[in-house]
């Protein structure tokens, strides 16, 4: 496939997956109204609807690697579609706290098989700086479903905190599109068992990536499951205000998306120092406003690094693993990922309580300092180590 193979309207289809990774968002900014709504049910509880799909993530991620083996993708991403639609719209019925978790983690389990398929997809289907761009392009239309989910949820929540799940009927014309216009992709033959071969299709460097990316999510998950509780708390803002922060995080992630061929080529091996430093400012001026503009203004700088961040550290772990393990390999990685951001709020907590932080700020405190300083480590460490720049291209081929 060193030659273009598919057009526009495959391209399109295969980046209405992306559309998908973002559904969850539609429910952050209702998370204010659902703690009125439910004033026994403690805080951390209320976060779980935004974290607990994360940890069932972990569950769909990992069936899809295993599914990937003897079923075609396509069969995989139908499933996922189906389980993914009526986990997040059954809430908008009936069902208490304990029910809304339960669906909570079936939506997870579908939105966890979709994560890996919306990249190797594009592994599969394209080659070289077309695959690069599309990886980007992925995150830019990712961040516009964003827009769209968040608003939707935030506005529906107005009417009702109920409402707000039925922004999940947005998951019927993406279901459509990939029926009619995505194509099965080709198989990949694994290499045959000679001198320990077998064991290479998940190198070191892959489990390196999945394990940063875990630690890197538990800081960074923090900014959506805090951003509605934090200003309701603060009186600067209500679920609508609380979805417009979001929406200038994944405003900016687009453009980032949209930049981001561009910013690896400028930056190379600095791209992923750069998104993390990025992501670390916006929690520091997080800690240091009280108006809603700052608010947006920190957002757009936390979607920036975002969209930066997601499509360089994508295409690390496919390029650590063989052609045929890619799916695998990221299954293993959004698993991960999957385990950071349902930490994130234990994790933050526990680690709060033991140096003496309170307040709805505390896990900011910590995620602000800790993300800064690992962007200038990442900066040493990359400025003092030898370029490998062959066996840095040849990830990406």
């Amino acid at each position: 496939m060193s030659e273009q193979k598919y057009g526009l309207v495959t391209k399109m289809a295969v980046l209405s997956v992306a559309l998908l990774l973002f559904t969850s968002a539609s429910t952050t900014p209702a998370l204010g109204a659902i703690a009125k709504a439910f004033p026994d049910v403690s805080p951390d509880t209320i976060k779980q609807i935004a974290s607990l799909p994360s940890l069932m993530m972990i569950v769909g991620s990992l069936l899809t690697g295993q599914l990937e083996r003897f079923m075609k993708k396509k069969t995989i991403l139908y499933m996922a579609m189906t389980i993914q639609f009526l986990g997040g719209i059954i809430p908008a019925f009936f069902g208490d706290m304990t029910f809304i978790l339960i669906c909570r983690a079936i939506f997870g389990i579908g939105y966890g098989m979709v994560f890996p398929l919306a990249s190797s997809l594009i592994a599969d289907l394209f080659e070289g700086q077309e695959r690069d761009s599309l990886m980007g392009l992925k995150s830019a239309v990712g961040a516009v479903a964003g827009v769209v989910f968040q608003m939707v949820g935030a506005y529906l929540t107005i009417i009702s905190w109920r409402h707000t799940f039925f922004s999940f009927l947005l998951i019927i014309p993406i279901f459509l599109m990939i029926v009619c216009k995505l194509p099965e992709p080709e198989k990949k033959a694994a290499p045959k068992p000679a001198d320990g071969t077998s064991q290479k299709l998940l190198t070191a460097s892959t489990w390196y990536i999945c394990i940063l990316n875990l630690l890197y999510n538990v800081l960074q998950f923090s900014f959506m499951t805090n951003m509605a509780i934090v200003m309701a708390e603060s009186k600067i803002g209500n679920a609508v205000q609380a979805g417009m922060v979001l929406t200038a995080f994944t405003a900016a992630a687009f453009v980032a998306g949209l930049l981001f061929g561009k910013i690896s080529l400028l930056l190379r091996r600095f791209t992923i120092a750069l998104a993390v430093g990025l992501v670390g400012l916006s929690f520091l001026i997080l800690l240091n406003v009280n108006t809603y503009t700052m608010f947006l203004v920190a957002g757009a700088i936390f979607g920036l690094g975002f969209g930066i961040y997601n499509p360089a550290i994508t295409l690390l772990v496919i390029g650590s693993a063989h052609k045929s393990a890619a799916t695998r390999a990221l299954s293993y990685f959004v698993a991960l990922l999957g385990v950071g951001q349902f930490l994130s709020p234990i994790t933050l907590s526990f680690i709060t309580k033991i140096i003496g932080l309170k307040g709805v700020l505390a896990a900011w405190t910590v995620a602000a300092p800790t993300l800064l300083i690992a962007a200038v480590v990442l900066i040493l460490v990359i400025a003092f180590s030898k370029p490998q720049e062959a066996k840095t291209a040849s990830m990406y081929d």
